[in-house]
């Protein structure tokens, strides 16, 4: 019943990006909570990282999407956002006075490390390039995965197994020109620091800390008196952009990167190296470890305003250009997954040229074109309508920069305090890393499950999937099991 209720709740009004929101003009934002800035002393969007979320609450209080609580949780998550957004210098802390400013500059987040670096991986050299292309401004992306399948059929994984070209269910995202979408995982400074120097890159390490701690590990949460912004993980999807096929540069947060593929997942069966294309941020959870009483992780997602439209009928207006869907394949099937070929052994194959996805590619039912078709996303729930009249307040602010076309899906969160404890709102996806589960996905329900096992027992890994994914066996120990 709570289900149904949330889904209610979350099913008021489907906003077209270009068009004008009902109830959110000028006389309804002030009837909105919104601060630009978690500091007090700026009164536009700022590099500060907020703490914690500007919200208190009621004993017993259950989470449900409401006009009161909702708010605080999405300003909070557009002040991250902006802060991680920030240009940054050559150390990674934020420069500038505006986000407009250095547009070629990498981002904070982006000088986070990545999992392999904290880790390590089985890939020789793959550390290496990693810290080769950070230090030359250039990204360097290798995965095509979010998670693997195996991660969700209750397999635990070693790094090893990482190089399966999936999302979360097992199925690759195509865009519109037959490539793959492309997905990095970051993990903030406080975080990969604790990973370290708590011995948490083995499994034997995880127990070791989890054994003395009711079978679990607990990253950092923030904290506003040592003005600590907890741990973080970062996972974006990036789209390679081409401009002959209609791709505009202009409305995108764009890098050069070079794409590395290994042999196991390639045509020729040789690893492939892709130099110097252009690639696109498309999508980005943020997920953060907060103090906040019975609140303790929020997650927020962002997409591109021209990832997918929120329904058919907003699909066929207009000459939008939307990444993950294409106005001439009427008859496709929403949010089709596509198969494997026969003899890749359950495996999603790149060609060598591009289009790299093209063997993957569905032609309309129906229909006598000659257009092949990626993948067809649409959203299933559509943006709660508190939410997107704060998105309207942002993208204004932000008007000018690439910024601006950048929104808010949702901020998912949950209250410990209530059991079992329900989470707000009780579904959110992001259409570039949970396209075809979309239904049910629920971040923060989905990896409430993340865990190790280890001599027989469980240990709880915070809600982070990274530790299944990648810690390893220490030589010598007991295997995991």
């Amino acid at each position: 019943m709570k289900k149904i209720l949330a889904i209610i709740a979350i099913a008021g009004v489907v906003f077209a990006c270009t068009q004008v929101r009902k109830g959110a003009g000028s006389a309804a934002a002030p009837n909105i909570y919104n601060q630009f800035c978690s500091s007090s002393s700026s009164g536009g969007p700022c590099s500060i990282i907020p703490i914690d979320v500007n919200e208190t609450f009621g004993v017993g209080y259950d989470s449900f999407l409401d006009s009161v609580h909702q708010p605080p949780f999405d300003v909070f998550s557009w002040q991250t956002f902006v802060a991680l957004n920030w240009p940054a210098d050559s150390a990674g802390k934020p420069t500038g006075s505006s986000i407009s400013d250095l547009p070629n500059a990498n981002r904070v987040w982006e000088y986070y490390k990545d999992p392999a670096e904290v880790f390590g991986h089985s890939t020789p050299g793959l550390t290496f390039r990693l810290g080769v292309a950070k230090k030359s401004g250039q990204k360097f992306l290798y995965l095509d995965s979010k998670s693997p399948i195996a991660l969700y059929s209750g397999k635990t994984l070693d790094a090893a197994e990482l190089n399966g070209f999936q999302e979360a269910d097992g199925h690759p995202l195509i865009d519109r020109n037959l490539n793959f979408a492309l997905y990095e995982i970051k993990m903030n400074p406080i975080e990969s620091k604790y990973v370290i120097d708590s011995g948490l890159t083995t499994t034997e390490g995880i127990y070791k800390v989890g054994i003395k701690n009711n079978n679990a590990i607990n990253l950092p949460q923030s904290d506003s008196l040592t003005n600590n912004v907890g741990s973080m993980e970062i996972k974006a999807t990036w789209r390679i952009l081409v401009p002959a096929q209609g791709d505009d540069t202009t409305r995108f947060y764009c890098r050069k990167a070079t794409i590395f593929i290994d042999s196991l997942h390639t045509r020729n069966h040789q690893p492939l190296l892709i130099k110097n294309v252009t690639v696109g941020l498309v999508g980005m959870h943020i997920i953060r470890k907060t103090k906040k009483i019975n609140v303790n992780e929020i997650w927020s997602t962002f997409e591109h305003v021209d990832n997918t439209p929120d329904n058919p009928q907003d699909a066929q207006q207009g000459n939008r250009r939307w990444s993950f869907y294409n106005q001439l394949c009427l008859n496709c099937t929403p949010n089709q997954a596509p198969d494997t070929l026969a003899g890749d052994h359950g495996q999603y194959i790149w060609n060598v040229t591009p289009p790299y996805a093209i063997q993957y590619a569905v032609k309309a039912p129906g229909q006598n074109l000659p257009t092949s078709f990626g993948t067809q996303a649409i959203r299933v729930y559509p943006i709660y309508k508190y939410t997107d009249m704060i998105n309207q307040l942002w993208q204004d602010k932000l008007q000018g920069s690439v910024w601006a076309n950048y929104r808010l899906i949702g901020s998912q969160w949950q209250q410990s305090e209530v059991f079992p404890s329900p989470t707000a709102p009780n579904f959110l996806a992001n259409t570039t890393l949970e396209t075809f589960i979309q239904p049910t996905a629920t971040c923060i329900g989905c990896h409430s499950n993340a865990s190790i096992k280890y001599n027989n027992t469980k240990i709880r890994t915070n809600l982070s999937f990274l530790f299944p994914i990648y810690a390893k066996s220490s030589p010598g120990s007991a295997k995991k099991k």
